[in-house]
């Protein structure tokens, strides 16, 4: 059954400016507690969540809380110490999760553009150092920022803040994207790979899932397809066993990167403008979120799903999916990434023109191995 493309959501155009900033007064910094059974929150002066402060998907908050604790419904005990900091800068939660990391925490890091702040930065936040270590993606990424997750501040419990300044997401998920969050990637992402790098493997390379001891979602017969696409000349590669570095250089380096849907391709956010990705979708639409990425990234993504796909016991997965067909999705994934790869650059790169006539060949004399036709 042939591969369709997905239905891609319209989404606001990309903000030119920076978001709001705003400085509170007395404000109340409240971590996550187990015991209150709700996540974290801050609040003003007036007992008023601070809507800055608040992480959204779409127009719902995704994880923290809005209203103020039942069991303080007489205000706040006085026994809360107060931070020993004058002012914070406050940047959100540390969503050690890689996609949530890249589209949820790094956002509230824009004004790092700017410098490394004169306040010291708090956040939602391991109070352990020792926590962060399995997180190598985190340490690398505050680390070309030029900070330490010592330099991350943060509480168990709730604490008194004379003065914070809370800075609003430059990228909120399904819902919009300024183009400063961009930048900010950039930035990270700039010694990654050497400019002269860009486009140089014609070599396709898919991102697979099929080693995940768990996650969010995969498909089950994922290998199914890699083994096809792999005797066809992709490289079959497995993101958790790359370093972030490693991950960026792949965006950076390859004309065209494939993958079934997930957080693995938000690392075009670091990588040069005017990456090919191919994604297999386990179904028909496409959250806002990934269009976001794509056009921040002047990216050309290519989304396709296959009719018949239908739902697996989960596992140690959020969801699960089974392919209908999944040599067919192999040859079809094969057709659109040679066509990818013959799509006009973008982005103002050049240099990839010469390798335009070798990349069609060697994905067409792949389609035809496969198949035993000849490229449509």
């Amino acid at each position: 059954m042939s591969l369709r493309d997905c239905r891609v959501p319209r989404i606001p155009p990309i903000r030119r400016d920076r978001p709001a900033v705003r400085t509170i007064e007395n404000a109340l910094y409240l971590p996550h507690s187990e015991a209150r059974g709700r996540p974290s929150a801050l609040f003003d002066a007036a007992g008023r969540f601070v809507p800055e402060s608040v992480d959204y998907r779409g127009t719902v908050p995704s994880w923290q809380r809005t209203d103020w604790p039942q069991d303080w419904s007489s205000g706040l005990p006085a026994e809360i110490p107060e931070a020993p900091e004058e002012t914070y800068l406050f940047l959100g939660g540390a969503h050690l999760h890689y996609g949530h990391f890249l589209v949820t925490t790094l956002p509230r890091f824009w004004p790092l553009l700017s410098g490394r702040p004169a306040a010291p930065i708090l956040c939602y936040a391991p109070t352990d150092p020792a926590l962060w270590r399995p997180y190598l993606f985190a340490l690398d990424i505050l680390a070309r920022l030029g900070l330490d997750v010592r330099d991350i501040h943060a509480f168990e419990g709730p604490r008194r803040l004379r003065r914070v300044v809370v800075p609003a997401p430059a990228f909120q998920e399904e819902a919009y994207g300024h183009a400063v969050f961009r930048d900010l990637c950039l930035a990270i992402g700039a010694g990654c790979h050497a400019p002269d790098e860009v486009d140089a493997d014609d070599r396709p390379a898919y991102l697979a899932k099929t080693r995940l001891a768990g996650g969010v979602r995969r498909f089950a017969n994922e290998d199914e397809v890699t083994e096809i696409l792999a005797r066809a000349g992709v490289e079959i590669l497995h993101p958790e066993t790359m370093g972030f570095a490693e991950q960026v250089r792949l965006f950076a380096r390859r004309r065209v990167v494939a993958g079934s849907l997930g957080s693995a391709l938000h690392t075009a956010l670091f990588a040069p403008p005017g990456r090919r990705v191919v994604a297999l979708s386990p179904g028909r639409t496409i959250n806002p979120t990934f269009r976001l990425v794509d056009v921040l990234c002047g990216n050309a993504v290519s989304y396709l799903h296959q009719p018949g796909t239908a739902e697996a016991a989960p596992g140690a997965f959020g969801s699960q999916h089974h392919l209908a067909d999944p040599r067919a999705a192999a040859e079809d994934l094969l057709r659109r990434m040679e066509r990818m790869a013959a799509a006009p650059v973008r982005g103002g790169l050049e240099g990839a023109g010469s390798r335009l006539a070798g990349t069609r060949s060697r994905l067409a004399r792949a389609w035809s191995r496969l198949t035993g036709r000849g490229v449509p």
